[in-house]
């Protein structure tokens, strides 16, 4: 019901601004056609102009919504500018006819104004596309700027936030002979890389989790935990020494007493984060 009724209200101000546009533009062309009637010798009835203005403005809002769904659809800030402006051209194009026919039909029925639809298409159909293309620029304007200080506006909010806790890893579930158990990851010494699996070493004990090394990284904290291969892991704390070795590798040395091989690759971002540790 909450959104029944938050669509009318949208609806609602999206036909009132499509009146005001249509009377704002008819009001506008009034004083010529005033000025040519008085040259033909022709006294306007002012109620009946009245009448047939107020007439057109609704009639001209009730294209509002049509417009409105070809605006949300096919919009231009796209990547698809020129088949959506091919597309909004088109339309504006018909939906002009269809105002015309319908402008004539109502002329004939209340006896208001010219009603033969030939005369009405050359007279005002670029007129009226003109001026739905107008609205439809218009639309677009405000639906831009709409989006773009309600961008500027989650920004600011986003920068004025607090920063979002991080969450990392703090067990593992090892399955063993069909119960599972917990390992802290604060007691991981290394990890390595056994074809679809995982060893997490623990001081003398191995527990294989099916899992890629890419997926488990990406779950720990790099304050703690860092890449020496493509293979192996290596907790940040329990690294005792690293020692060059002749091809540019290194050889690391656990607290623990296990020596582990550090690619070249990874030497310069092991003594970054041993650094800031």
């Amino acid at each position: 019901m909450t959104n029944l009724r938050a669509t009318a209200s949208i609806r609602g101000r999206e036909f009132a601004l499509g009146f005001l546009y249509w009377l704002t533009f008819l009001l506008v062309l009034e004083p010529g056609n005033v000025a040519r009637a008085v040259g033909l010798g022709v006294t306007p009835a002012w109620d009946r102009e009245a009448l047939r203005i107020l007439g057109a403005s609704l009639l001209g809002a009730s294209s509002t919504p049509l417009l409105m769904v070809l605006m949300r659809r096919f919009p231009i800030e796209g990547g698809k500018l020129w088949r959506h402006a091919t597309i909004h051209s088109l339309g504006s194009a018909g939906i002009a006819l269809g105002l015309i026919a319908v402008s004539c039909a109502l002329a004939a029925v209340f006896k208001i104004g010219d009603s033969n639809l030939a005369d009405q298409i050359a007279a005002n159909w670029l007129l009226l596309v003109f001026c739905i293309a107008g609205f439809t620029a218009v639309a677009h304007a405000v639906r831009f700027f709409h989006r773009a200080e309600e961008t500027h506006r989650r920004l600011a909010q986003l920068q004025t936030a607090p920063p979002a806790p991080e969450t990392f890893l703090s067990t593992v579930q090892v399955k063993t002979r069909g119960h599972v158990r917990l390992v802290d990851v604060a007691t991981i010494d290394w990890i390595e890389s056994q074809g679809n699996y995982l060893a997490l070493h623990t001081g003398a004990a191995t527990h294989l989790i099916r899992e890629t090394s890419v997926n488990f990284e990406a779950k720990l904290n790099p304050k703690h935990f860092a890449r020496i291969h493509r293979r192996t892991l290596v907790a940040l704390d329990r690294i005792r020494e690293i020692t060059p070795l002749a091809n540019g590798d290194a050889s690391i040395r656990l607290t623990s007493g296990t020596d582990l091989r550090l690619s070249r690759g990874y030497r310069e971002k092991i003594h970054a984060a041993l650094a800031q540790n």
